[in-house]
């Protein structure tokens, strides 16, 4: 039993080392803002530089949960296990949303790394790039290899 033990422990380590297990929300919003103040193409489209989109820690808390339920049950899906939207896990952190868009990534070493591959995939890239987001929140499972990054505009006061 030890042994098992010691061997899942040194597994998980690795998988961490090899992943990377943390992300910077500064360097993260910096990525995302520098790729939206250009324009560019994603897939044929060309796309006007967006405006500058600000950290959410609702949207973030959201992402997090999604990136751990796929790391924890083993799969990679805009769906949660328990066959939830984005738009309903944002709802249960308590976000009110009138648009809101998603992005997932699955084993990037790096912020930089995991925002080059959405602007690489034409889908994503007008997720990134989409005028009307105004706030993202992003996250890394624990194990450090899935990425979700939720985008989205609050409805307005009234």
């Amino acid at each position: 039993m030890k042994k098992k033990m010691i061997l899942v422990i040194a597994f998980v380590a690795a998988t961490a080392a090899l992943y990377g297990q943390s992300l910077d929300k500064d360097v993260m919003l910096l990525e995302i803002n520098k790729a939206r103040s250009m324009k560019c193409k994603c897939g044929n489209e060309t796309q006007k530089a967006a405006p500058a989109v600000v950290w959410d820690d609702k949207l973030t808390e959201a992402a997090q949960k999604h990136a751990n339920d796929m790391s924890s049950k083993g799969f990679f899906s805009h769906k949660g296990s328990d066959k939830s939207s984005v738009d309903e896990r944002i709802e249960r952190e308590g976000f009110e949303w009138q648009l809101v868009g998603e992005n997932i990534a699955d084993g990037y070493m790096s912020e930089a790394h995991v925002i080059e591959g959405w602007m690489n995939s034409p889908g994503h890239c007008k997720n990134m790039m989409n005028p009307g987001f105004s706030h993202v929140g992003v996250a890394v499972s624990s194990d450090g290899r899935y990425w979700v990054q939720v985008f989205a505009t609050p409805l307005q006061a009234k």
